[in-house]
């Protein structure tokens, strides 16, 4: 198990963004970075501030096609695994229980824009974002831990008849 600090996972880079077009994944990134400081500030991410971050992690606005809302929404989720990264640790270690835990996870999710600009494929898909609570609580109702738990759930994987 490799041991990483918090700030040192924060500035890792993020993986897993995959996108068809060259330097989104990149772009998504320089975004989420430019968004993070507002949630360290536990500051709302409005519009505004979203759009600002966008269109300069971008090079362009989504009037001319440089991102759509989809990709500032992906933005927004990943400056927050980027706060949890960062801050994680602190907030389990003030938690006493779960539920403040949860409490805390609902704050920060105060902080970020509602999906309400959504693509009519998004919709006819059903494409819906986890919201970070019930992500705490599917992950605190599986007992799901670090990389040993994962393991066992992929080495006896569930069959859907």
């Amino acid at each position: 198990m490799t041991i990483v600090s918090a700030p040192a996972a924060a500035e890792a880079p993020l993986l897993g963004l995959a996108c068809p077009k060259a330097g989104v994944p990149r772009s998504l990134a320089d975004a989420a970075r430019l968004l993070l400081p507002h949630l360290e500030r536990g500051q709302r991410i409005d519009a505004i501030a979203l759009r600002a971050a966008m269109e300069r992690a971008f090079g362009g606005s989504d009037a001319s096609g440089a991102w759509d809302w989809k990709a500032a929404y992906d933005a927004c989720e990943a400056a927050t695994v980027l706060f949890l990264r960062k801050f994680g640790p602190a907030i389990r270690a003030q938690a006493t229980s779960p539920a403040s835990v949860l409490q805390m996870l609902s704050k920060v999710a105060g902080l970020l824009p509602t999906h309400t600009r959504r693509s009519q494929e998004s919709q006819a898909l059903q494409q819906f974002s986890t919201p970070i609570e019930l992500a705490f609580v599917a992950a605190a109702a599986a007992a799901a831990g670090p990389a040993a738990d994962r393991a066992a759930m992929q080495a006896a994987p569930m069959t859907i008849k």
